[in-house]
């Protein structure tokens, strides 16, 4: 071990800090994409030092995240908890609304429309 330079030993200490470094940016890059996260990005300086600036963070320059495609998820799902409640509230106190009741929205979800949409879909069809 005494043939060993104080330069290799830096070396390997660099190369073991780097490693790290890539794992850490790695496993960020991994939460975000699994959880959403849409916090600020860690981004690689184009050196590709993992380091980046010694007097910075180990990523370099952090950046803002880029923006992505807008997701009406919440508003979809707020509206929907929206009817439902709606609907539930309709039946429970016998309320209609416009001519109709809890009773015809519940037939009209449990109704089966494959006969109707295969005659349907046969009459855009073009003919042979």
């Amino acid at each position: 071990m005494s043939d060993v330079t104080m330069d290799q030993k830096l070396q390997l200490v660099q190369q073991v800090r780097a490693r790290y470094h890539e794992d850490q940016f790695d496993l960020s890059n991994r939460e975000r994409i699994l959880y959403g996260r849409s916090d600020i990005t860690p981004v690689r300086t184009q050196s590709g030092n993992p380091y980046g600036d010694p007097n910075g963070s180990p990523y370099g320059e952090l950046m803002p995240p880029a923006e992505g495609p807008v997701s009406f998820f919440r508003i979809r799902f707020f509206i929907a908890a929206l009817l439902l409640t709606v609907v539930i509230l309709m039946d429970k106190n016998g309320i209609a609304v416009a001519g109709i009741t809890a009773d015809k929205i519940f037939q009209a979800i449990s109704d089966d429309y494959e006969e109707k949409i295969t005659q349907w879909a046969e009459t855009l069809s073009p003919s042979k």
